[in-house]
């Protein structure tokens, strides 16, 4: 998409504090954390949001998410997708947050 925020960094036309690439997804810092560790996980392909992904990107997004969890060594954490209008940008991404407490606001 020729104006999609996302796959001008995706591109690397916009410089973003890459995290971790695969040959599927990107992962980079959020601009305005919410979290002490607040990371977008965006597929390189153009996927408006879940309505158009497949299986096999949520089986990535899950097996990064867990190697990401792991690598901080972060006992709780949490996966967010917003759809349709809930989105600010209109290509699929999660934000993985963390650390999350038992105790945490919802």
């Amino acid at each position: 998409m020729k104006d999609c925020v996302f796959c001008k960094i995706v591109k690397k036309e916009i410089p973003s504090q890459i995290e971790k690439e695969t040959d599927n997804l990107i992962v980079f810092k959020e601009m305005s954390p919410k979290a002490p560790i607040h990371l977008l996980i965006v597929p390189k392909r153009h996927y408006k949001d879940i309505t158009e992904a497949d299986g096999d990107i949520w089986r990535e997004i899950r097996d990064i998410a867990n190697e990401i969890a792991k690598q901080k060594a972060l006992v709780g954490f949490r996966l967010v997708h917003n759809a349709g209008e809930a989105a600010v940008v209109h290509h699929m991404h999660v934000h993985f947050l963390g650390p999350i407490a038992v105790d945490r606001e919802i």
